[in-house]
């Protein structure tokens, strides 16, 4: 999958006119975190998905962060690190170090 189908895919997502530098920056930032992960240099191919969908959170919790709880009125938001499914997807393919 290249850069500009992760971006279209992450825009049909979103379903939103957000910036493409916006769009990219977070799939750049979504790219860093699962290299992090994973200790790796690139991703690999296999968590392209993974990366859109990774994105497409820290979209979504523009403007909480720091928080993993929010409360207004009768409405409570909570938030994890990274959800559970896709931090099994992403380990899976963790580099073993010695």
């Amino acid at each position: 999958m290249t850069q500009q189908e992760m971006l279209a895919s992450l825009r049909l997502r979103l379903d939103q006119d957000a910036p493409d530098d916006l769009l990219l920056s977070l799939l750049s930032d979504a790219a860093a975190l699962i290299c992090a992960l994973t200790w790796r240099d690139r991703v690999p191919p296999a968590l392209y998905s993974a990366q859109v969908r990774l994105a497409l959170i820290f979209y979504n919790r523009m403007g909480m962060e720091g928080e993993t709880e929010h409360t207004e009125g009768d409405v409570k938001r909570s938030a994890q690190d990274l959800p559970e499914a896709l931090r099994r997807e992403i380990f899976a393919f963790r580099r073993a170090s010695t």
